[in-house]
């Protein structure tokens, strides 16, 4: 199985966002051992923007936080055909949100997981809570 994690997911679990740190954690977790986990390339520059700027970590931890990233995960694609489709998908109204369904798409996971879940009520891709997807983990399981 492979999914799509949403920049959302990562940025609780990097900052220990309460209350999703756990099902964060659960998640990435999963990621490591059970299925395969994917990043879009542009969540890259929100996570490195919160980190920073946000939460005021120094440049170089921000960094070694994209390559533990860069270990743990696949990167999705994305390409000029991909910012077209997003572009031109009429059923997001917002375009990074419209940008992860197309990487998910060319990427053929099949999951996005999100805490957004609303965002994405006209992906083709089935959209799961991470609670849901944990739910579907049975050996991660609390």
């Amino acid at each position: 199985m492979q999914v799509l994690i949403d920049a959302n997911v990562l940025i609780d679990f990097l900052t220990h966002r309460e209350p999703f740190y756990e099902n964060a954690k659960r998640v990435i977790s999963c990621c490591l051992f059970t299925v395969n986990g994917c990043i879009a390339p542009h969540s890259f520059v929100e996570i490195f923007y919160v980190l920073h700027e946000r939460e005021k970590r120094s440049i170089e931890e921000c960094r070694e936080s994209i390559l533990k990233l860069c270990a743990v995960f696949d990167v999705a694609s994305e390409n000029k055909a991909t910012i077209i489709n997003a572009a031109k998908n009429l059923g997001f109204n917002d375009f990074e949100d419209a940008l992860q369904n197309e990487a998910a798409i060319t990427s053929s996971v099949d999951y996005i997981i999100t805490r957004n879940k609303k965002d994405f009520v006209n992906s083709v891709i089935p959209v799961l809570l991470p609670e849901e997807f944990l739910q579907a983990q049975p050996v991660l399981q609390a």
